[in-house]
């Protein structure tokens, strides 16, 4: 069968590999859709610590596909407890198909879900998590830096929880669509949370300086290891921040965002702007087309 395979930063080859065959305690699934995503560009250009710890490795962790008959998606980890501290990590989307152990779900796709929208569900749960770890409640102000799919999708569940979503940063066209997920125009500063989605230094520092006394900061948007990031130590002793990561997701979550998604709730197809075949994924990564926010992989 035809897989991407991950052999170094910038070097993704399709490649012919063996089909594979399930063994005891795993499923075979066929996939219907892969969708690509910021952390597959991040890994594609500089590697990734978990996902690509060996080479060459499977690439692609977000996809919809058929097992035992019927469609269904999964999360990419089997979550050890609520923390969301992933074990068994599940990669290799990019292909006809993959085996999925036991230990992670396999969720039914509800009736009338597109493939392609199902398939969101692994960030759109880790966003939801996202927005619990940072105590978002109604009547919060939000400061979401960066309207690409994350910073999209983590301003409907900012809205979902009664809050008030503001996008910071981003392309014009991006901005654009920030209404259709709930988020507001408005001045960012002096948030009570502030999101950073958008994976740069200068974000995190931004976010920091955007939020109130006492307010909370949740860096979402992963930097490469060893980076050390300058924060006002003024700011945050003497008017009490909170700082705090969020990667990932739980059982729970993932359950949740295949709900959400199916509500209809928010145009959750506009997030994917492009669709191509396997063989072009690698021309894709190299050079990503400037309006892409998410592609639609068909093996």
């Amino acid at each position: 069968m035809r897989a991407a395979r991950f052999h170094g930063p910038g070097d993704l080859r399709i490649e012919d590999v063996p089909r594979p065959q399930p063994g005891p305690g795993e499923t075979l699934v066929e996939v219907e859709v892969a969708l690509t995503d910021g952390t597959d560009l991040k890994a594609y250009r500089r590697g990734h610590p978990l996902l690509l710890a060996g080479l060459p490795s499977p690439f692609g962790h977000e996809f919809c596909g058929i097992a035992n008959g019927r469609r269904i998606v999964a999360p990419n980890s089997a979550a050890g407890d609520e923390r969301g501290i992933p074990i068994e990590l599940l990669n290799g989307a990019y292909a006809e198909a993959l085996l999925v152990p036991e230990t992670i779900p396999l969720l039914p796709v509800p009736k009338g879900l597109a493939p392609e929208v199902a398939a969101l569900v692994e960030p759109l749960a880790c966003c939801l998590r996202g927005v619990e770890l940072a105590g978002v409640e109604a009547g919060h102000t939000v400061a979401v830096l960066g309207a690409g799919p994350i910073g999209l999708m983590l301003a409907a569940c900012v809205a979902d929880a009664g809050a008030t979503p503001v996008t910071v940063g981003g392309r014009p066209e991006r901005r654009a669509l920030a209404p259709l997920f709930g988020a507001r125009d408005a001045d960012p500063a002096g948030a009570d949370v502030a999101i950073e989605a958008a994976g740069t230094e200068q974000a995190w520092r931004d976010a920091v300086a955007l939020v109130r006394p006492q307010g909370t900061v949740v860096f979402f948007g992963g930097l490469e290891r060893d980076v050390a990031v300058p924060v006002d130590a003024y700011r945050v002793h003497y008017e009490e921040l909170t700082l705090r990561g969020a990667f990932h997701h739980t059982p729970r979550h993932v359950r949740a965002a295949l709900a959400f998604l199916a509500s209809g709730a928010h145009p959750w197809e506009r997030l994917i702007t492009h669709r191509i075949a396997l063989d072009a994924l690698p021309a894709l990564f190299a050079d990503p087309p400037h309006d892409l926010l998410k592609a639609a992989v068909y093996p």
